[in-house]
């Protein structure tokens, strides 16, 4: 579609090599993280917006280095959470529906992830519900759109708070109950041939806490004697976790019948003592005794898996990668794991400790020898676009129409990940060079030919969006190109306009000379044209996509 504008489009999107060897290597011991610097470099307060925000606005890099970045975080952190649920409800109901469905609830992640004040809250509640996954994809949550709002809320509420009131509201929140099949867990019958289901009790260990195999401080695998890794828990230790976890439903059951899920899904399930297994259990080494009722044995089990040693690494290097760098070393993990162990305070599973942690640590702020960090998530790349033009619904509502097919071409959708193992796994390592350095890149796994060509079509619609003072389809998203238009004719300008925005003022020589190229090849009066093709140059490549730690 650019070639007919005469010039030829040289940059690609990503390219695989340079992820190869992200990590580094850093001697230093962990000891709860690294004194924060007294102020950034440039680079820093650039790479901090873009790790901590859905992408800066126009004047985020002003207010960061006038407030100064500690402030700033101060300020960030404080934020009074942007909850969707209100958002939605602000929203009218069309005329044919009687409810909210599953695209008003993503078009109300669209519209908070863009516009709230509360950008690194939205930021990590988004990296917790790629490890906390539900999706509306399994049991019966594709037609309980207003239940995952509330569950993505929870997350919301829960971003800056304690891992151990998370895990227990994850575990005890209808939609996970639903989805991993622990609501109208119950006790064994063996006469029936009925036992407690293993479901959940596999995933929380599995992927919510400590993980498959025993870890070091640093998330490096333990090996025993023989060179073999060493499991953390045992077929037998799911069996009984899931016993602990027998005897828990919805709140205000409408319905006398078990299986019935009418009721409450806004309230945390509650416990039916006579579906709870009271005898004995035993978990990991640790003894549930006799006796106990479902909630004792509930807040045991969540003690268990907040004190559990491997839970500080997993947690922290899952986060890690989420917001900073798909490789960290184990230097850095071993920093916020200890960060994750004790905030300085003697509290364990501080998560507004371990964000600050990462966000400020000398890894993620000068970087290592190997500067290549990850890739950005589809969706973040195009929130990163949209914050940078001002986004916003041509429907006055602010509702975004269409949000479900839009986010079906990038690959993944929020709370709409194929399975609990969400869009990627964070050990995925495409094959060649990043897979030959041992290194991973996960967001690669959803980098189809087909995502990669339905994800580059959404940039070019993006781009010509641009109608925004007035704009007679209500079911657009329109972008503000003015200040580039008013540019437009003094080319040099117009790139450094679309650098700032986009690229940090870090465009190379070789990129700038494509655009400018493609300027050149335009006449004064199209200065439209010219937005968008220096916009559609940039935002397809791998400059724009992947990210890098700072030098």
């Amino acid at each position: 579609m650019l070639k007919r504008f005469g010039f030829k489009l040289c940059i690609c999107f990503v390219s695989l090599s340079l992820l190869s060897a992200c990590g580094g290597e850093d001697s230093s011991s962990g000891n709860g993280g690294t004194p924060e610097p007294a102020s950034l470099t440039q680079d820093q307060r650039y790479d901090l917006l873009y790790r901590s925000t859905f992408g800066p606005q126009p004047n985020s890099y002003q207010e960061l280095e006038n407030l100064g970045y500690i402030n700033w975080l101060d300020k960030q952190f404080s934020a009074a959470p942007s909850l969707h649920s209100t958002r939605l409800k602000s929203y009218p109901l069309e005329a044919d529906k009687d409810t909210y469905n599953q695209a008003d609830r993503v078009a109300v992640w669209w519209d908070i992830s863009i516009n709230a004040a509360d950008q690194l809250r939205q930021r990590v509640a988004f990296a917790l519900s790629e490890i906390f996954v539900i999706s509306r994809y399994g049991a019966s949550l594709g037609g309980r759109a207003l239940e995952m709002t509330d569950y993505y809320d929870m997350l919301i509420k829960h971003a800056f708070g304690n891992y151990r009131d998370l895990i227990e509201s994850v575990t005890l929140h209808a939609a996970m109950g639903d989805y991993l099949s622990m609501m109208a867990n119950q006790k064994a019958d063996p006469e029936s041939n009925r036992f407690p289901d293993e479901n959940y009790a596999r995933e929380v260990m599995q992927l919510f806490s400590i993980g498959l195999y025993e870890l070091n401080s640093d998330g490096t695998e333990k090996l025993d004697s023989q060179g073999q890794l060493i499991p953390t828990y045992s077929q037998d230790d799911i069996e009984n976790l899931a016993r602990v976890f027998t005897g828990w439903h919805i709140a205000e059951k409408a319905r006398p019948s078990w299986g019935s899920k009418d009721g409450n899904w806004f309230l945390p399930m509650v416990a039916y003592p006579d579906r709870h297994d009271d005898e004995e259990k035993v978990v990991i080494g640790e003894v549930f005794a006799q006796g106990q009722t479902a909630e004792q044995d509930m807040a045991q089990a969540m003690d268990m898996l907040l004190n559990h040693p491997n839970t500080a690494p997993l947690i922290s290097k899952h986060l890690i990668q989420r917001l900073v760098t798909s490789n960290p070393s184990p230097a850095y993990i071993a920093r916020i794991s200890a960060l994750f162990a004790d905030n300085g305070e003697g509290v364990r599973g501080d998560l507004k400790a371990v964000i600050r942690g990462i966000l400020t640590d000398r890894e993620a702020l000068s970087g290592s020898v190997r500067s290549p960090a990850k890739m950005k998530e589809p969706l973040i790349a195009m929130t990163n676009f949209f914050r940078a033009f001002e986004a916003k619904s041509a429907d006055p509502s602010g509702r975004f129409h269409n949000s479900i097919d839009m986010f079906g071409s990038y690959g993944q959708s929020p709370l709409g990940s194929p399975s609990v193992f969400n869009f990627f796994s964070p050990d995925y390592a495409p094959n060649g060079e990043i897979a030959a350095a041992n290194d991973v890149a996960p967001e690669f796994e959803i980098l189809s030919w087909n995502n990669f060509i339905l994800t580059n079509n959404q940039f070019w619609n993006a781009t010509g969006r641009t109608n925004y003072e007035g704009e007679d389809n209500p079911k657009r998203i329109v972008i503000n190109t003015a200040p580039l238009e008013a540019v437009a004719n003094d080319h040099i300008a117009l790139i450094e306009e679309v650098e700032r925005r986009l690229l940090s003022q870090r465009m190379s020589e070789p990129l700038r000379a494509v655009v400018l190229e493609s300027l050149e090849s335009l006449r004064d009066t199209q200065q439209s044209l010219k937005v968008r093709n220096a916009l559609y140059i940039v935002v397809t490549s791998q400059e724009f996509h992947i990210e890098e730690l700072a030098q």
